[in-house]
């Protein structure tokens, strides 16, 4: 198997973990990637060290991302300490769309991934009301 960017998935709670679970049915099981949640109880300095074992953990050899849910929450902040590394990208917000499209794009540069990730964050997002179904069939599954 090529090379693939390492990846960490480190949120409130056990969004993270779900995030993944929903991803790997989509694309098939993944590797080189971890969760780490982050509970109210849970120790700043204790997360920063689970964070940074799980990190060492991973092949970064061709680059690492960090995913996190809330830009200024203590997912983001932690992970953001990695940024010392010119390989790393930190990325607040991840959703399924960006998740898919980073899996499926995995051999791929560090740069190229960047790219990636932010037009999936444009193309990931869709509104609609019920002004959007006039004139539609009636099937109710449409999008």
């Amino acid at each position: 198997m090529a090379e693939t960017v390492g990846i960490i998935i480190m949120t409130h709670g056990n969004f993270g973990k779900a995030a993944m679970e929903s991803a790997q049915l989509i694309v098939g099981e993944q590797d080189n990637y971890d969760t780490v949640s982050v509970f109210v109880v849970d120790n700043v300095e204790k997360l920063k060290h689970e964070l940074f074992d799980k990190v060492n953990q991973l092949d970064t050899s061709s680059g690492l991302i960090i995913f996190t849910d809330i830009v200024g929450g203590t997912p983001t902040n932690l992970a953001s300490e990695l940024l010392t590394r010119e390989d790393a990208l930190v990325v607040a917000g991840v959703n399924l769309p960006v998740l898919l499209e980073v899996f499926t794009n995995r051999t791929k540069d560090i740069y190229s991934l960047k790219e990636i990730i932010t037009n999936a964050y444009g193309q990931g997002l869709f509104i609609r009301t019920n002004e959007d179904l006039e004139g539609e069939d009636d099937d109710e599954y449409s999008l």
